[in-house]
Formats: C-alpha cells, structure tokens, sequence
C-alpha cells in the first residue's frame, strides 16, 4: 500500500476541505479514475482520499476557476506528478480535532447569535425598565409637591377667609371704630 503511512480521509472532509459539494468530488473522483488516476479504497470500496488527492483536486479547482474546461484540467492534473510532493502527512481521521460542515457550523453561529441577541434584548428591556421607573418616580415625586402646594395655599386661603368671617362677627360699632 503506497499511502501505508498517511492518514486518509474520507469524500465529506475532502468535499468540506476543498469546498465543494459531495457530489462534486465523487464526479471528479469518478473522471479522474477514467483518465487513469488511482485512488486508494478500503475494505468497503469506498475511496480513501491521501493529500495528494487534496492537491489533485485543488489543482482541479483552480483550472476550473481559470476557466480551463473540466475534460482539459482533469487531463492536466492527471499529467502532473503531484505524488512526490506530498511531503506532510494530514491528520488522521479519527484524531480528537472536530470537523464540522457548513451547516452544522451555520447552526451553531446562528445559535450564538440568536443567545446574543436575546441577551442584548433583555438588557435593552432592563434599561428601558429603569428609565420607566426614573420617569414615573420623578412624575410621582412631581404631583406630590405640586398636591403640597396646592394644601398650602388652601391653607392660606382658609386662614384668611377665617380672618374675614372673624371680622364679620365683630358688632357693627366695632367694626366702624376698629375695636
């Protein structure tokens, strides 16, 4: 076995590595094998993908990106010798690192923000509470003196409208000569 020594992956960690669809890289894998490439399969048939399948396919992405036609880059890539620089090994896949797929990435962001967004909506609502309050207390604390004044000047009132009745018992002589 000529990749004994590497790690392999399989097609979902290519496809999310590359950034391509499954599908896609069965396709390519499958015009690849036509045009005589070969690729390791375990026990299963399935393809075990090395890292100079990861070149092959970038190297695939890139044509395509410059326009060269799939049956013309496939050709290319099949000709180049990508085998003697594969100098690294890749990580294996059963490490402990955790790869996720977009959407599972997309899920987990948007889970991050929905509780981010509920978080600052509840402080919003706690503050807006606050003012609330600060509005009310001073608008409570604003009649209470106003309800103060207005006693003291019935109060006023009171006393001087008492003086004048006071006044006004007092017999008529007295009244006329101040007594």
């Amino acid at each position: 076995m000529e990749n004994a020594e590497e790690y392999g992956y399989f097609a979902k960690d290519v496809a999310m590595d590359i950034d391509i669809t499954t599908s896609t890289l069965r396709r390519w894998s499958i015009e690849l094998e036509k045009a005589g490439y070969h690729f390791q399969r375990n026990e299963k048939e399935q393809r075990i993908y090395y890292e100079r399948d990861f070149k092959v396919f970038r190297e695939i992405k890139k044509f395509l990106g410059n326009q060269v036609p799939f049956v013309d880059a496939i050709k290319s890539v099949v000709s180049m010798d990508l085998s003697k620089k594969n100098a690294s090994k890749t990580p294996s896949v059963k490490t402990d690192e955790l790869r996720l797929s977009r959407c599972e990435l997309e899920e987990i962001v948007n889970r991050a923000v929905k509780t981010a967004v509920e978080e600052e909506r509840e402080k919003m609502f706690q503050m807006f509470e606050k003012k609330l309050n600060n509005t009310l207390e001073r608008r409570d604390n604003f009649f209470i003196e106003e309800m103060r004044r207005e006693q003291e000047e019935r109060k006023v009132l009171i006393e001087e409208v008492a003086a004048v009745k006071e006044k006004e018992k007092k017999p008529f002589w007295k009244r006329l000569f101040g007594g």
